[in-house]
C-alpha cells in the first residue's frame, strides 16, 4: 500500500529580471481523514507507510502516542532505532545528496561504511569523519551571505550529531517521549534529523477519533513559516542567483517530501 506524502512548491515572482517576491506552499496528506475510525493498532501500523522518510521515527511516535492515550506515559529516552535512522539521514545528506546537488563528487563508499560498521568499530570512523574533506568542500563553494551562513550552520550541526552517533554519545537526537495530555489522548515526540516530530491521537474506545501528525516540514514550509521568512531575502536577486539561494534554503530545511518550482 502506498500513499502520496505530499510536496513542497516554491515560486519566484519577477519584476523585470529581478525577484519581486517568493512564496512557498506545502501540501501534506490528510492523516486524520485516512485514519479516523480505524482500529487503533491498524492505524498505528499504517502510519510508517504514509511517510516514506523517517519511517522508523514515524512508527515509534505512533506507537508511543497510542501507549500514552492508553495511560502509559513514556519518559524521555534515546531510542536506538530512531537515533540510527537520524544519523543515516545526516550521513546521506553530507556525503551523497548535498554533494550531488552542489556539483561535488559524492562519497557513497564512505556513506556505506558509516552505516554498516558495527558499533564497537566506529571509533576510527569518527576520526575519519573529522578529517573528511567533503563537508569543507561543500562549504568552500558557497558565498558569505546570510543564507550561505545558515546552510553552513546546518552542515556543522549534522556533522556534530553524526560524530556523536559514531562515538556513541547520546544527546537530543533520537529522543522519544510521550504523555497523556487529555482523556484518551496521547501525544508523542521524536527528535529526528529534521527536528521534532509530533504525533497526537485521540481514541474513541479502541478506534481512532482523531489523529494529527506535525513533522518539521509542516512547520518549516508552512505559509508564514521559517522557509517563507528566509525566502524573503531573495527579493531583488537575479533569476540565477535566486535559484541558487533557494536551493541552499531547501537543502538547509530539508523537506521530507519532494519539492519543485512552480
Amino acid at each position: 500500500m502506498t500513499f502520496d506524502p505530499g510536496r513542497v512548491r516554491l515560486s519566484l515572482l519577477f519584476e523585470g529580471d529581478r525577484v519581486g517576491a517568493a512564496t512557498v506552499d506545502c501540501e501534506r496528506p490528510a492523516v486524520a481523514r485516512l485514519l479516523r475510525g480505524k482500529p487503533a493498532e491498524q492505524a498505528v501500523a499504517l502510519v510508517p507507510l504514509i511517510y516514506s522518510l523517517c519511517g522508523k521515527a514515524q512508527g515509534i511516535a505512533a506507537r508511543a502516542a497510542l501507549a500514552a492515550a492508553r495511560g502509559q506515559a513514556i519518559t524521555p529516552h534515546v531510542d536506538a532505532e530512531a537515533w540510527a535512522e537520524a544519523a543515516r539521514e545526516h550521513a546521506w545528506k553530507l556525503f551523497v545528496d548535498w554533494p550531488r546537488q552542489l556539483a561535488c563528487e559524492p562519497d557513497e563508499a564512505f556513506f556505506v561504511r558509516l552505516m554498516r560498521t558495527p558499533l564497537d568499530c566506529r571509533g576510527d570512523l569518527a576520526v575519519e569523519l573529522a578529517a573528511h574533506p567533503l563537508p569543507a568542500k561543500l562549504l568552500g563553494s558557497l558565498g558569505d551571505g546570510a543564507i550561505e551562513a545558515f546552510f553552513a550552520a546546518r552542515t556543522d550541526y549534522r556533522l556534530r550529531e553524526l560524530r556523536d552517533w559514531l562515538d556513541d554519545k547520546p544527546g537530543l537526537l533520537g529522543t522519544v517521549s510521550a504523555a497523556c495530555v487529555a482523556a484518551a489522548t496521547g501525544e508523542a515526540c521524536v527528535e529526528t534529523a529534521r527536528g521534532t516530530l509530533r504525533h497526537r491521537l485521540e481514541l474513541d474506545g479502541d478506534r481512532i477519533a482523531n489523529y494529527v501528525i506535525t513533522a518539521p516540514t509542516d512547520l518549516h514550509f508552512a505559509a508564514g513559516g521559517d522557509a517563507a521568512g528566509w525566502l524573503g531575502k531573495l527579493q531583488g536577486l537575479s533569476r540565477a542567483a535566486a535559484a541558487r539561494q533557494a536551493l541552499l534554503l531547501v537543502m538547509a530545511f530539508d523537506p521530507c517530501v519532494p519539492w519543485a518550482w512552480v
